[in-house]
């Protein structure tokens, strides 16, 4: 194939067999929590077989303790020979594929306990909140500011640590100096955390001192030809209080690259107060921070890898063929598939499994029922008697109930009462800041047909029409419904969440939105002009309730005064839409919607449209009409409990698998 992602690279005595690799990830170790073992072998081993050429493995730990800090975290570590083997048969499986392995060294910044600085940041007259204390409502945790011998230490811990991944066969180590607080070598470069004034502070010579001498100490213990790799926040995303592209590119990089690196990986945000830049939710477009690693490769000869939602292959090609970046790491995307180098070489578009970006527990992947953290999947294997086996419900959970059971062997029907497959995610696809989840209807839907399922659209299923088919089993994932509230039942512009999806052009100018956890379409409302409120009986603690991890903290930005740092555009709060808390609804008339807060305030709501997003209950009745008419009869999805994609996804293999 004639495509530049599948042109070998060479890196000082590595070469890579093609531009994708997977991103370093945080990763629990097996046995105590820190060394390599069967299960992280088993589950980078599928990374390396679906055909990215590099695996770089995430956050290792290098330094046993540092005031106690650092012993007994759960980040797999190469501070003591005895990790040693780990590595090697890691390295073994690795290169048997043809890709090669490298090795992330990290140790924990003020977000784990260590800093150049104590609290508060970035200083006593802007004190701010890491994200999630703010969320919390905690204070800011006490931070050990480093000492020069503890300095010097820690660079020879790194050195030490970098000859141990050689010594066990790595073809690569890579020092982590990104993500603000997440990381020591960080919170030394970053302005917005460091502000000691001794040679390790002050002036950016000074600030780099440490992250230069650390790779000159691992230079001198792995020789001239290993690969040595650094990642760099090109951007901390806190204004002109944190790194900046200018300074990263005009400072840092020269720096870095004098001190004896071979090759850039560009990333940015900080993981306490701008993770929104590492964890990247749906709401951001794809491939959004390439120009980071552009800029960097207009400063630097080296390779340069670029990073930030690339799930597309296209997209990586795009990115490689205009210069923008050398390699290309992909993380979320070959976590969801880890075939996706493979399938797109062969051809085979329609079968990888897009990243959905929702960031509900990566290492438990929504959309991959494989990729589990915690407990041991159900093996996907033919199924022992073939049977014939229908789906009620064609969203998301049952299509990956019959893609599961067509797979096994079994001959599978799916009714779906609409004209469409895709049930409430395909509603919630229409809505641009979860447009992303389309993705997963769209590789399901295609899937139906490659597996040759036979799907029966507009056909709501009655118990005499299961009965009427004689299937061996049932799987009823007929989903959810909202409920109107009894106010608000047959009054004008009524609709609920899944119905304004649906016909965003019957939503008027106004709109009010009864439900916190309805955050985002009401941001999406008010991008596209229309003039929104969104009120909730709860309070802040309610708002996007349902929007997990990073997701949250990008609402909680946008809508809420919380103390965080504020300096970029991406943090700046907006007025629309605007966010009422502790609200009752006491009337409505065609013109307004009445309401009165707990402290009694009373005040009308002028609106075209009122979008309900409130409770949903599960539509489960055909189970009970069931019940000793069948032999064999399920629940999944939010028919057997209201949830999320992940849990649809999950329960549906959870019974597909065992059937």
């Amino acid at each position: 194939m004639d495509k530049k992602v599948f042109q070998p690279i060479t890196i000082k005595s590595m070469t890579l067999k093609n531009r994708i690799a997977l991103a370093p990830l945080l990763m629990v170790g097996d046995e105590d929590g820190s060394y390599v073992g069967d299960r992280i072998i088993r589950w980078l081993e599928h990374r390396a077989k679906g055909g990215a050429a590099l695996i770089m493995m995430g956050a290792v730990g290098p330094s046993a303790t540092v005031k106690g800090i650092i012993a007994g975290r759960t980040e797999i570590n190469l501070y003591d020979d005895k990790y040693i083997p780990g590595f090697a048969r890691l390295a073994e499986v690795i290169h048997s594929y043809g890709a090669r392995l490298g090795v992330q060294l990290a140790s924990p910044g003020p977000m784990g306990g260590l800093g150049a600085s104590p609290p508060p940041y970035p200083d006593e007259s802007h004190r701010t909140l890491g994200i999630a204390q703010a969320i919390a409502g905690a204070a800011a945790a006490p931070v050990h500011e480093l000492t020069v011998g503890e300095i010097e230490h820690m660079e020879d811990d790194f050195a030490t640590a970098a000859l141990r991944a050689k010594t066990a066969g790595l073809d690569c180590v890579l020092l982590h100096c990104a993500h603000g607080g997440a990381t020591i070598h960080c919170s030394f470069i970053s302005p917005y955390y460091n502000r000691r004034t001794d040679r390790y502070g002050g002036s950016w010579e000074n600030r780099l001192r440490f992250p230069v001498e650390t790779i000159k100490k691992m230079r001198e213990a792995v020789g001239d030809d290993y690969p040595i790799l650094v990642r760099i926040d090109a951007d901390e995303l806190l204004g002109e209080r944190g790194i900046t592209v200018d300074a990263a590119t005009g400072i840092v990089v020269p720096a870095l690259e004098k001190a004896g690196v071979d090759c850039i990986d560009v990333s940015q945000g900080c993981i306490v107060r701008a993770p929104y830049g590492i964890t990247i939710p749906l709401f951001y477009p794809r491939g959004c921070f390439i120009h980071h690693a552009t800029a960097v490769k207009r400063a630097t000869k080296l390779p340069v890898i670029g990073v930030g939602r690339i799930v597309d292959m296209d997209m990586a090609e795009k990115f490689l063929q205009e210069g923008k970046a050398d390699i290309i790491y992909m993380g979320r995307q070959i976590t969801a598939d880890p075939e996706t180098p493979n399938k797109y070489y062969e051809g085979r578009l329609a079968d990888i499994r897009t990243c959905i970006g929702c960031l509900d527990g990566c290492s438990n992947c929504a959309v991959n029922y494989d990729i589990q953290s915690d407990t041991e999947p159900i093996p996907l294997v033919p199924a022992e008697e073939q049977k014939n086996v229908l789906v009620v419900g064609g969203g998301v959970g049952g299509m990956e109930a019959a893609r599961i059971l067509a797979l096994r062997g079994h001959r599978v029907t799916l009714l779906e009462k609409d004209s469409h497959l895709g049930g409430m995610v395909a509603a919630l696809a229409l809505v641009p800041l979860t447009a992303e989840f389309g993705n997963i209807v769209e590789y399901l839907a295609a899937q139906m047909k490659k597996l040759r399922v036979d799907v029966r659209l507009c056909k709501e299923a009655t118990s005499a029409d299961i009965e009427a088919l004689k299937p061996d089993a049932v799987i009823l994932a007929s989903g959810s419904s909202m409920l109107i509230p009894e106010i608000a039942r047959g009054k004008p512009g009524v609709m609920d969440y899944i119905q304004a999806a649906r016909n965003k052009p019957a939503i008027g100018q106004r709109v009010v939105i009864w439900g916190l956890v309805g955050a985002s379409l009401a941001i999406s409302l008010a991008e596209e002009g229309k003039d929104v409120v969104i009120i909730g009986r709860g309070g802040e603690e309610t708002l996007a309730r349902d929007d997990p991890g990073a997701r949250r903290s990008w609402i909680l930005r946008k809508l809420t005064d919380i103390n965080v740092a504020r300096e970029t555009p991406e943090a700046i709060r907006v007025s629309n839409p605007e966010v009422i808390y502790y609200v009752d609804v006491q009337d409505i008339t065609p013109r307004d919607i009445e309401i009165v807060t707990r402290d009694g305030a009373r005040r009308a709501l002028p609106y075209d449209t009122f979008i309900i997003a409130r409770e949903r209950i599960s539509s489960d009745s055909l189970y009970s009409e069931l019940q000793g008419k069948l032999a064999e009869v399920h629940k999944i999805g939010d028919c057997a409990e209201v949830g999320t994609i992940k849990k649809a996804i999950h329960g549906a293999n959870d019974i597909a698998r065992r059937i």
